[in-house]
């Protein structure tokens, strides 16, 4: 089976910058989605992967954080909103 290609926007909102890319998840990765175990079987199941690690705070984990952010005063990523814009099989 393929791998599950997400394409997303997650924007930082302390340093009002918007990023846009495509990520892998490979078929069968599996995830705690907050209240039980779950595996990447489908495209729904990648997009909730996504969600799910974005829920969690695990941003560096998964998405590309510039570097512009760590260089920054803050130093951190800080609060940010995630938007999927596609999901397929890749």
């Amino acid at each position: 089976m393929s791998d599950y290609k997400v394409k997303y926007q997650l924007h930082f909102h302390t340093f009002n910058k918007t990023v846009v890319e495509k990520l892998e998840i490979a078929n069968g990765t599996t995830f705690f989605d907050g209240e039980m175990n779950r595996s990447v079987y489908s495209e729904k199941d990648a997009c909730d992967y996504v969600r799910s690690t974005h829920k969690t705070g695990d941003i560096e984990q998964l998405f590309k954080v510039p570097q512009e952010i760590y260089d920054s005063e803050y130093g951190e990523v800080g609060a940010t909103s995630l938007k999927i814009l596609r999901c397929w099989i890749g």
